[in-house]
C-alpha cells in the first residue's frame, strides 16, 4: 500500500489501546495469504515490546516471531475472521503473549482492515487463575502417583481425576464465565491390532496417541486416557469457535503422526460439546450417544 494513504490511520497515533492496521498480500510462491502490519500506534508496544517503528511493513509473524509456535496459528485465525465477517471480537488467552487479549477486527477493504488491541489480562484475573491452575496441575502431577490418578501407560490423566476436575471447570464457568469443551475420541483399529500384533505393539500406539494429543494440548487444557481405546479432553477457558480449531489441529495431528503397523491409517469417530449447563452426568450420556451416532457416519467423523 502507498505510505501516502497510510496518512488516514494516523488519527489513531494517540489512541489509548493499541491500535494496528493489516493488509492480505497473496504469495504466489507458498500459494498463501500473508498478514502485514502497516500501520502500529505507539501502544502497540505494550503488547509485543516492538517499537511501533519496527512494525510497519512487515509480516505479523516477524513482528511478533512467538505466534509461529503458538499452538494456534493466529495470523490465519486473523486473516479469516477480517475477510469473513464486518466486525469480529475475538477474545482469548494469546499464549504466544501470555495475555489474555481482546482483539476488534474490523473496517476490512480491499485487504486492508483494522484492528484494536485490548489487554483485559487484569480485567479477567487470568493470570491469578492461571498461576493458581498451573500451581494445582504441578502439585497434582507430582503426587499423581500416590493418589493413582495418572494412567500408568500413557502419562495422561486418568478417567476419574479429570471428571472430578469437571466441577473446577464449571464453577469457572458459572462464577467468571469461562466456556469450556469436552472432546470424546473412539478409536476403531484397536481391536483388531491386539489380535494381529498382541498387546505390546497395541500399548505402544496409544502411548503415540497419547504424546500426540499432549503435544496438541495447553497447560490449562485436561486430557485423559477415558477408557481403553477412548480418550477424553477438556479445552478450558475457550470459545467454540477456536475450540474448532483446536480439535481440527488434533485430527490433522493424529493421522499424520499415527500410522498402523500394516500401513493403514487410524481410524476414529467423536464427539464435542460446549458446556452449557449441563450436569456432569448429561455431558458424558451426552458425548457416549454422539460418538455412538458418528460411528454411524463413517470413520473420521466428529459430531
Amino acid at each position: 500500500m502507498d505510505n501516502s494513504n497510510l496518512n488516514s490511520y494516523n488519527i489513531m497515533a494517540n489512541y489509548f489501546e493499541p491500535f494496528i492496521t493489516c493488509e492480505i498480500k497473496y504469495n504466489d510462491v507458498t500459494d498463501e495469504n500473508e498478514l502485514y502490519i502497516i500501520y502500529a500506534n505507539k501502544h502497540f508496544y505494550d503488547i509485543t515490546g516492538i517499537m511501533d517503528s519496527e512494525a510497519v511493513n512487515k509480516k505479523f509473524s516477524e513482528v511478533c516471531p512467538s505466534t509461529k509456535t503458538s499452538i494456534f496459528d493466529w495470523c490465519s485465525i486473523i486473516v479469516n475472521s477480517a475477510m469473513t465477517n464486518d466486525c469480529k471480537i475475538i477474545e482469548q488467552y494469546f499464549d504466544c503473549f501470555n495475555k489474555f487479549l481482546k482483539l476488534f477486527i474490523f473496517g476490512y477493504d480491499k485487504g486492508v482492515f483494522h484492528i484494536i488491541i485490548q489487554d483485559i489480562t487484569d480485567k479477567k484475573q487470568i493470570s491469578r487463575i492461571l498461576f493458581e491452575k498451573n500451581r494445582q496441575i504441578e502439585y497434582l502431577q507430582e503426587d499423581l502417583r500416590r493418589k493413582n490418578d495418572e494412567d500408568i501407560l500413557t502419562r495422561l490423566y486418568n478417567y476419574q481425576f479429570v471428571i472430578d476436575s469437571l466441577d473446577t471447570s464449571i464453577r469457572n464457568y458459572k462464577e467468571e464465565n469461562m466456556g469450556f469443551s469436552l472432546l470424546l475420541i473412539d478409536f476403531l483399529n484397536f481391536k483388531q491390532l491386539n489380535l494381529d500384533y498382541g498387546f505390546k505393539l497395541a500399548d505402544k500406539m496409544l502411548v503415540q496417541i497419547a504424546d500426540c494429543i499432549i503435544s496438541n494440548t495447553r497447560k490449562i487444557d485436561l486430557a485423559c486416557r477415558y477408557f481403553g481405546d477412548k480418550f477424553l479432553i477438556v479445552y478450558n477457558n475457550i470459545d467454540t469457535d477456536i475450540a474448532k480449531i483446536l480439535i481440527d489441529r488434533l485430527k490433522k495431528s493424529l493421522k499424520k503422526t499415527i500410522i498402523l503397523y500394516d500401513g493403514s491409517e487410524l481410524q476414529f469417530n467423536g464427539s464435542v460439546i460446549d458446556y452449557s449447563g449441563q450436569t456432569k452426568e448429561q455431558l458424558i450420556i451426552e458425548l457416549e450417544e454422539n460418538v455412538k451416532k458418528s460411528k454411524l457416519l463413517g470413520p473420521g467423523t466428529i459430531l
